[in-house]
């Protein structure tokens, strides 16, 4: 573990941070006296209404006193949410999708992280394998929950085979703890076809579910494979989707009368390889598990329905629009990009395959500007706009994963490009005139 380091990245206008000196690049080394580990201890430190900071400016020392409401922020943005370096993963899962990565990409591509922290502050999933007792006792003390925690297997052998280690890892005993701390958790199961699914799999979520109301709900999720893939994988077929989801509904049925709750979700892949119709919205009930790709689709089909529900008629001259998505993305919007199309507006998906990582990836966030560039050429319209979603991009930049900017895209291509955001919304926004 590294040496803490908080550096300021961005300071708000006319917030309290700004009007107390602190500018970007400066280095926070403690609040009150106490060096801050990561973000969670800025937010707990921050709330005290008499703040003490000590600062490095430059290699030049100084201290600010800040009195402030409980309830006012500084202002303040960091590099990083952990100042003392992310925490990597020391397993090497059958199915770890970084190792499936071409090399030769931007560094940040290959961080294989498991740190409790990002699990908490943006729920990215944690296997548990690299926590100390000082982390246990941290993660009890400051009730950091809930939690997103890589659960895949209970049986420690198949456990071991599936995160790639030598030793047995303690998972039911630390989500024993956990629970008996009052931490809640969101668990994911991974899965392998002849790994973890079959009676492993009955046997894992019978075991979860015997920790009670600690589980806030548990997503199965199919293994993503590239062209890279080192283990001689393969992807579900769709007889064996269909197993999957008649065995989650089955487990549902069964967790709704105990618990009142499903619990239990499959992800949307398995619906369109298994060419099923995603579950009702009550189905999903809170979508605990949205981010982890369970109940995207229903949740875009309802934003839809209600914001397309009185879209005015296209103006004459038409405009084209080209949606791009992946393979997967362009059978789920067929019906809204039918409606649209009903409704007199020129539109259509374009389903871009996914040469970079291979043609079994068909998740449109995992798309290239390579393999864009070559699909929109490739198109016949030639005065259209090309929608393309932002989950394509690097975060706070107009990059996508293999460092194409989006301008080039434009430039490559001479079509007209329009970044928009990944909602039902923005899509009806964008084809409007007031998205023109």
């Amino acid at each position: 573990m590294k040496k803490p380091c908080a550096r300021i990245e961005e300071v708000l206008p006319q917030s309290l941070g700004e009007k107390h000196g602190l500018k970007k690049g400066d280095i926070l080394k403690s609040i009150n006296g106490r060096e801050l580990r990561d973000i969670i201890d800025y937010q707990l430190l921050t709330a005290d209404k008499k703040l003490t900071l000590a600062l490095d400016s430059n290699g030049q020392e100084r201290t600010i006193e800040i009195k402030k409401n409980f309830e006012d922020d500084l202002g303040l943005g960091f590099e990083s949410a952990v100042f003392d370096g992310i925490r990597r993963c020391k397993n090497k899962c059958v199915f770890c999708f970084v190792d499936q990565m071409p090399k030769g990409h931007r560094d940040t591509l290959y961080i294989k992280d498991d740190d409790y922290r990002l699990s908490f502050l943006y729920g990215n999933y944690v296997t548990l394998t690299n926590l100390t007792e000082d982390d246990f006792k941290r993660i009890e003390a400051d009730r950091l929950s809930p939690l997103y925690i890589s659960i895949h297997c209970v049986d420690e052998e198949i456990r071991k085979t599936v995160l790639g280690v030598e030793e047995k890892t303690p998972l039911l005993d630390n989500l024993n703890r956990l629970a008996q701390a009052g931490i809640e958790f969101n668990g994911q199961i991974v899965l392998a076809p002849g790994y973890n699914d079959g009676r492993y799999l009955t046997e894992t979520v019978e075991k979860i579910a015997e920790l009670g109301d600690s589980v806030l709900s548990l997503a199965l999720v199919p293994v993503g494979l590239t062209k890279y893939q080192p283990n001689n994988l393969r992807p579900y077929s769709q007889a064996e989707a269909i197993e999957i989801i008649e065995f989650t509904e089955k487990w549902q049925h069964k967790f709704l009368e105990e618990r009142g709750s499903n619990l239990i979700y499959a992800a949307d892949e398995f619906y369109l390889l298994a060419d099923k119709e995603v579950p009702d919205d009550w189905d999903y009930e809170d979508y605990p598990q949205i981010e982890n790709g369970v109940g995207i689709i229903r949740k875009f089909y309802n934003d839809f329905e209600y914001c397309a529900s009185d879209l005015p008629a296209p103006t004459e001259p038409k405009t084209k629009y080209i949606v791009i998505t992946g393979t997967d993305g362009a059978k789920a919007l067929e019906p809204a990009i039918k409606t649209l199309q009903d409704k007199g507006n020129d539109i259509e998906a374009l389903a871009v395959k996914n040469s970079f990582f291979g043609e079994t990836v068909t998740v449109t966030g995992l798309l290239t500007g390579g393999d864009i560039i070559k699909a929109i050429s490739e198109h016949p319209a030639k005065d259209g706009i090309f929608l393309i979603p932002d989950i394509l991009l690097k975060f706070h930049t107009d990059l996508l994963l293999d460092d194409i900017h989006i301008d080039d895209i434009s430039k490559e291509t001479g079509r007209t490009i329009r970044v928009v955001e990944t909602s039902a919304y923005d899509l009806v926004d964008a084809i409007s005139e007031t998205g023109e």
